[in-house]
């Protein structure tokens, strides 16, 4: 399933590139038992974006944005108005090569590139890594060190640095707290590093820190637990952090939450598979979320109730990997990245109606 690379000093910032243009990732049918997903509360579909293009999945999903040149789209994560939606696009493909952050108009017309360096890469998490109490969108990038540091750019400004650290680790995979006071973030270790730290590889934890900077603050001890934590996303209550987990060694993975302060950790799913990827539903009622629940042959994209329960399909195309899934503000859309035969390939945008009912 889909993990980022670590270790940003190895890739480079990109280009990101005007046009939709392309052959779509797929039009897989739908599995027998597996319907499209539902409408949204109110009956028919939403209305397309302007921006939308005219591919369309058999499962509803529709075009957003593809990248040409090889590049891959990568990890939408909508702003707080619902108008625009932030973006990784990779210049080597799928998680590789030079990475630069940047704002699609779901309006119409392409991406504009906001974080750019060369030999560097800016990468956003999907979920809530745009505040709008902050004004601003929180990214990692090693654009002054040799590793992942947390950052946060107010639209129309520059890029502030919040995390300042020697210790070789990377910090990575950064979303906001509601009010914008708190930013949550994964602390990895690179192979290269852990055995002069004393840390194993593949043990990551989740930490917080103030907006302003300062001491982070340890929610998760991967080492410590012997567990590898990863992507964490703040919920709409602040009360909640959603993250993915799994035992040092292992390849499943799941879900789970702990509370803003560190306590309270609890599973969330315990069903086989990888799940990945996760973030809140605007009512903070449920999490969705990458999956291949059923031994899929691609990761997609599924709908679980934030308490746990049975997960839902969202979308439906067997010969494409979904992932980073974020949910839009008024709860009507769900957009994701999507790459035709696997992660191996570029990923392109796209965007499908949330599930009016996911129980």
């Amino acid at each position: 399933m889909r993990t980022r690379a670590l270790g940003a000093a190895a890739v480079a910032a990109a280009l990101l590139l005007a046009g939709c243009g392309g052959s779509g990732s797929g039009t897989g049918a739908s599995p027998a038992g597996s319907p499209p997903v539902d409408a949204p509360s109110g009956g028919a579909p939403p209305a397309d974006p302007p921006s939308a293009g005219a591919e369309r999945r058999a499962d509803g999903a529709r075009l957003l944005y593809r990248p040409g040149g090889g590049h891959s789209a990568q990890n939408p994560a909508f702003a707080p108005d619902g108008r625009s939606v932030l973006l990784t696009e990779f210049s080597g493909g799928y998680n590789k090569g030079d990475a630069a952050l940047g704002i699609l108009p779901l309006d119409g017309g392409a991406p504009r590139k906001v974080v750019e360096d060369p030999d560097k890469a800016a990468v956003n998490l999907p979920g809530t890594s745009w505040n709008a109490a902050a004004d601003a969108f929180a990214f990692a990038t090693d654009r002054e060190s040799e590793h992942d540091e947390v950052w946060l750019m107010r639209p129309g400004g520059s890029p502030e640095r919040v995390t300042r650290h020697s210790d070789g680790s990377g910090y990575s995979e950064p979303s906001f707290s509601p009010d914008g006071e708190w930013i949550v973030f994964q602390q990895s270790r690179e192979p290269e590093h852990a055995a002069g730290q004393g840390d194993p590889a593949g043990r990551d934890s989740i930490r917080k820190v103030r907006r302003g900077g300062g001491e982070p603050v340890l929610l998760v001890d991967g080492p410590g637990t012997g567990t590898d934590n990863r992507q964490p996303n703040w919920s709409p209550k602040g009360d909640r952090i959603v993250f993915q987990r799994r035992s040092a060694g292992r390849d499943d993975w799941s879900l789970w939450t702990v509370g803003a302060d560190g306590g309270g950790l609890r599973r969330v799913t315990d069903v086989p598979g990888e799940h990945t990827d996760p973030s809140w539903s605007p009512d903070g009622r449920f999490l969705v979320f990458s999956s291949n629940l059923g031994d899929l042959p691609n990761a997609q994209v599924f709908v679980v109730d934030a308490e746990g329960g049975t997960p839902a399909r969202v979308t439906h195309d067997d010969t494409a990997y979904d992932g980073a899934p974020s949910w839009s503000p008024d709860g009507r859309w769900i957009a994701f990245e999507s790459a035709p035969g696997g992660e191996t390939n570029p990923a392109a945008l796209w965007r499908v109606p949330a599930p009016a009912n996911p129980q």
